[in-house]
């Protein structure tokens, strides 16, 4: 629940700035399907977030806008904290798989 709470407030954040930057509202697509099992999800998942974190990170060091810097920088935290659980998650998948 607490990953969930967090992407949903990155999105209800990072809308907001979009929206504030560009005048139109946001319009999210699901470009990937959905894994197969849960094992693959956690793969996928870590990896996704692990990615974030760099993708986060780059955006905040370009930004001229100080809180633009401090939400993706913040972000960049949260997704890596999450990759901590989704990589701890696949572990413990792995060593009951033994």
């Amino acid at each position: 629940m607490e990953i969930y709470e967090d992407e949903v407030r990155h999105y209800r954040i990072f809308s907001k700035i979009y929206t504030r930057l560009t005048g139109r509202q946001p319009s999210p697509a699901i470009t990937e399907p959905c894994p197969k099992n849960y094992k693959e999800g956690l793969k996928i998942a870590f990896k996704d977030e692990q990615e974030t974190v760099d993708f986060y990170l780059d955006i905040a060091d370009r930004a001229k806008d100080k809180y633009i810097q401090h939400i993706f920088r913040r972000a960049a935290a949260d997704e890596q904290n999450h990759a901590v659980w989704f990589l701890y998650f696949y572990m413990k998948m792995c060593c009951k798989d033994r």
